[in-house]
């Protein structure tokens, strides 16, 4: 059964000034080299995206200039999830407007205010409402009053529910949605970290916040695995986990904006981070700068 999302796609960042407009030249950049990194398109808004924290108009320009850097080559899907249901209506009748190919959204609280049942309300409403195909953000937080495999039974049965982005590290159970009306779902991997086993369980792609700064390794992944080289595959998923790694000790929990700076680091302009968040010194784009040379980041992996 032909899926409509296959291969790798980047959950791309958001790049906005101080008065949360949308940097476009950056944003233009941004699509051009991923595309040209092997990337088969773009999440927008989503997580990564800072959905979140940012106000609607920042979101709209954001999926505006996506959409006419990337001119139909690439393919878009629109995360409209927001905090108040009357936001996300108006980010989903935005996005109907747009050129793009699919709808996505994380559950309506991502504080588990809401239970199974509203969730799949949640889901049917986005269903009945747009234009486009749903997929469902499935994350930790989706799972708290709901198991994955009776979640993504139901979702299956809404008309106009396509597949689920699932972004979390269980991979049995990842298995048997994939299997699920005869493997009807498009289901793509979240964690990148493990875009391979994913990709051995019946994922069609993924999704991923790494690929805006390394899209030729998750690319590489992906191509090896549908030629049936395994052994090439790990070795460029253990080459993007080396970077994770480094990634994720330079972090440590200080926000978003310090998963851009590596993008910095590569002379992107990447503009303002919301407040509260902390903004990231020269004194950390160094620290950066030399865990990075350590794995050959600068010449082997971009």
């Amino acid at each position: 059964m032909e899926k409509a999302f296959t291969g790798v796609h980047s959950a791309i960042f958001s790049v906005y000034d101080e008065n949360m407009n949308v940097k476009k030249e950056t944003v233009a950049r941004m699509v051009e080299e991923q595309l040209a990194g092997g990337m088969k398109g773009f999440y927008v808004g989503g997580n990564t995206g800072e959905c979140t924290v940012l106000p609607a108009k920042t979101r709209k320009q954001m999926l505006e200039t996506v959409v006419d850097v990337n001119g139909g080559r690439g393919q878009i899907m629109a995360h409209i999830g927001a905090g108040h249901f009357d936001e996300v209506m108006d980010l989903l009748e935005h996005a109907n407007g747009q050129k793009i190919d699919a709808i996505a959204s994380l559950p309506p609280s991502l504080s588990g205010y809401y239970g199974h049942q509203d969730t799949i309300s949640y889901y049917k409403a986005l269903a009945k409402a747009s234009k486009y195909p749903v997929y469902a953000y499935v994350t930790p937080v989706t799972l708290q009053h709901s198991d994955l495999y009776s979640f993504a039974k139901e979702l299956s049965e809404i008309d106009n529910i396509a597949g689920l982005k699932i972004t979390i590290p269980d991979y049995f159970r990842f298995a048997l949605v994939n299997q699920i009306d005869g493997g009807r779902l498009n289901n793509l991997n979240g964690p990148d970290e493990m875009l391979l086993c994913g990709l051995s369980v019946g994922s069609d792609g993924g999704i991923g916040t790494t690929y805006n700064i390394v899209p030729k390794l998750p690319a590489k992944i992906y191509d090896s695995f549908q030629k049936g080289d395994m052994k090439t595959a790990l070795e460029y998923q253990n080459k993007l986990n080396a970077f994770i790694k480094v990634m994720l000790g330079f972090v440590r929990g200080r926000g978003l904006g310090y998963w851009k700076a590596a993008l910095t680091l590569l002379g992107y302009d990447m503009g303002y981070t919301v407040f509260p968040a902390t903004p990231v010194s020269e004194k950390d784009l160094e620290e950066l700068k030399e865990k990075l040379t350590e794995i050959n980041f600068f010449s082997e992996m971009i």
